[in-house]
């Protein structure tokens, strides 16, 4: 099973994080599979497993939870064109080259309570800019670590991350 995540961008385009292995956590620190440098996302956020060709998400206990196609979920196992969306990062799921067409498609917002601190909504978007504007510098290492710039260091260093 090829599991592919497409990042949707506000400027329509995407960028494509392919799955490491069958475990894959997702989270703000360094050492997470797929490392997301931005406050409202958790240290270890996520874990997104490929077991006997079931694609699963598990949410960690992170703060700001995780949704699939606008729900919170705690598991939920993933299908082609689900959308999963971090704090104000969302990924269209892509199972084995399906669905074909990532180009076009467009974020489903959660619908959950909204955020009690409503000043936090314009940081999550400003945070969003920064990294979508940097994430075509992500790579994939040697050691399958998805490796996106610190592109927020200030806001990482103030969390005592």
């Amino acid at each position: 099973m090829q599991v592919t995540l497409f990042l949707l961008k506000k400027d329509g385009s995407t960028a494509a994080f392919s799955l490491p292995s069958s475990v894959t956590m997702v989270g703000r620190r360094q050492d997470c599979d797929l490392s997301i440098p931005l406050s409202v996302i958790s240290r270890k956020h996520c874990e997104i497993d490929i077991d006997q060709n079931k694609l699963t998400v598990r949410d960690l206990h992170s703060k700001n939870g995780t949704y699939v196609n606008g729900q919170r979920v705690e598991e939920y196992r993933l299908s082609p064109g689900d959308q999963l969306r971090l704090g104000s990062v969302t990924f269209v799921v892509q199972i084995d080259g399906i669905p074909a067409e990532i180009a076009g498609i467009k974020p489903i917002h959660p619908m959950a309570v909204p955020p009690e601190n409503k000043a936090d909504k314009p940081k999550q978007e400003e945070h969003f800019e920064e990294f979508a504007g940097k994430v075509n510098d992500a790579q994939l290492g040697s050691s399958h670590t998805a490796e996106i710039p610190d592109i927020i260091a200030d806001d990482l260093n103030s969390q005592g991350a």
